[in-house]
């Protein structure tokens, strides 16, 4: 019997959408809202105290929280922020009527987009946000509902990309993958999705990193002010920020996984050549061909080669220069693979600038100007500081020139001692690169001095000491073990 009478509670909403002006921000019955809103808020607040509970969830709280909503739909944006969790309730509490309150939902995000387009506290447009919240909660209580999911996600992403969190744009994805699984979107969808979405945690995360640079440039000026308070408030921030981007990155990862099984090499070339024979001069069909045959590490294929000579033809830009330096690279062309890589410095994709410059530090890497080496990786540490690879790179430069120290003290072995430096950087720093890391640091570090030559030349194991030459860098002395 309570079931149903929740039911009956959720239904009743269903039925009874308002569609009148409302005159005033509690409704026409405003002294009913206020005292509805105050009995459902104090019973919620036990609630959140019990940690949503279900036993703690309280028949009179939904019922107030209902004759707010339906009455007085501007009193509060909370209406809405807690009705998600009344109605998560209710769901997991009577799954078999899971699709009733779903279609509650889907009316609940409707009127938060239609009275609070904004957010109060920061005046900004929160619609494609919200839209892309109701697309999600969709998908995630009734995977059947895809289809359903799919266009409110699509028209979110179309509404304004930078407002969509990534619990949104995976949700997105996935219900792309059931609409072509199920023959409603042909699979060259999952390819356009795949690039659409990747580009928005590209720039996503591109605002994020310049974000974190202001901060830690404020947190700077906090500490030579002495500040103490100021800087505890920075580092929040920080710490924030760097959260933020990792959940991107790790949303990336997860729609590089999905896309897994519809991008082997040979699938893609098939797809996109039978597209490009149709529209050879079709910029957008050669840029995407470009941008993911690249992803996908299928650069080795004809295709690849001969969309990025069409596509730099027609449209010479930062992006159609990057593909051309990547073939070259593939074939050893160092020197040429560089002028192409300088000029991908410029484009406006922040993922490709990175690519651009770690490829860049790379081709120097490999014509021994370590200098130009360092150079380029730091750029690319400073585009994504978050990416373990710079300080890989930069750490295989100091490794290669040790030779060219060899009339120093240790004969150039101390370039070693720099070079793990950066590669236990790049381990703490990036999990992605760790294993790649530990195995250089082991390599290198069997080039350690002896303790014999650390004692013959006046020093001590965990002394400081600075490197020399073109290095230039201070470090720990450490005996080989």
């Amino acid at each position: 019997m309570k079931r149903f009478a929740i039911l009956a509670i959720v239904i009743g909403m269903a039925m009874s959408v308002t569609a009148q002006d409302v005159e005033s921000k509690y409704g026409v019955d405003s002294a009913n809202c206020v005292t509805k809103l105050s009995v459902y808020r104090e019973y919620y607040k036990q609630w959140e105290a019990a940690k949503f509970a279900p036993d703690a969830a309280n028949g009179e709280m939904i019922s107030a929280w209902r004759e707010v909503f339906l009455t007085g739909p501007r009193a509060s944006q909370y209406t809405y922020t807690n009705g998600e969790k009344i109605l998560d309730y209710l769901i997991r509490q009577n799954p078999k009527d899971k699709d009733a309150y779903i279609d509650t939902i889907c009316m609940l995000m409707d009127n938060r987009a239609k009275y609070f387009p904004t957010d109060p506290k920061t005046g900004a447009s929160q619609v494609a946000s919200i839209m892309g919240r109701k697309g999600m909660l969709i998908y995630t209580y009734n995977k059947n509902r895809y289809e359903e999911a799919y266009n409110v996600l699509k028209d979110a992403v179309a509404l304004d990309p930078s407002q969509l969190q990534g619990a949104f744009i995976d949700a997105y994805f996935r219900a792309t993958i059931d609409m072509v699984n199920n023959g409603k979107e042909e699979k060259m969808t999952i390819i356009n999705v795949y690039q659409e979405l990747s580009e928005v945690l590209d720039d996503n995360i591109k605002v994020q990193a310049e974000k974190e640079a202001q901060l830690h440039e404020a947190r700077a000026t906090a500490e030579e002010s002495g500040d103490a308070e100021a800087i505890a408030g920075f580092d929040k921030q920080i710490e924030k920020n760097e959260k933020s981007i990792l959940n991107y990155k790790g949303v990336k990862n997860n729609l590089d996984n999905l896309f897994q099984p519809y991008a082997s090499c040979d699938d893609l070339v098939k797809v996109f050549a039978a597209k490009m024979a149709e529209t050879p001069d079709d910029v957008n069909l050669l840029k995407r061909i470009t941008t993911i045959l690249d992803k996908k590490e299928c650069t080795d294929s004809k295709l690849f080669l001969d969309a990025s000579k069409k596509l730099y033809e027609m449209e010479p830009s930062p992006e159609a220069a990057y593909n051309i330096g990547v073939k070259l690279f593939k074939e050893g062309k160092n020197g040429e693979a560089a002028r192409y890589f300088e000029e991908a410095t410029s484009a406006e994709n922040n993922d490709r600038v990175f690519r651009a410059y770690r490829n860049l530090a790379y081709c120097y890497l490999n014509t021994n100007s370590f200098g130009k080496c360092r150079d380029a990786a730091r750029r690319a540490a400073s585009v994504d500081p978050t990416s373990g690879e710079p300080y890989i790179v930069i750490g295989m430069a100091y490794a290669a020139s040790a030779n060219s120290l060899s009339d120093s003290k240790f004969g150039g072995k101390e370039a070693y001692w720099v070079a793990v430096d950066k590669l236990m950087k790049a381990r703490t720093l990036d999990p992605s690169v760790a294993n790649r890391a530990s195995e250089l640091i082991r390599s290198y570090s069997q080039h350690f001095p002896s303790m014999e030559t650390i004692f013959f030349n006046d020093y001590a194991e965990g002394q400081s000491y600075t490197v020399g030459g073109w290095i230039n860098e201070t470090t720990t002395i450490r005996p080989a073990k």
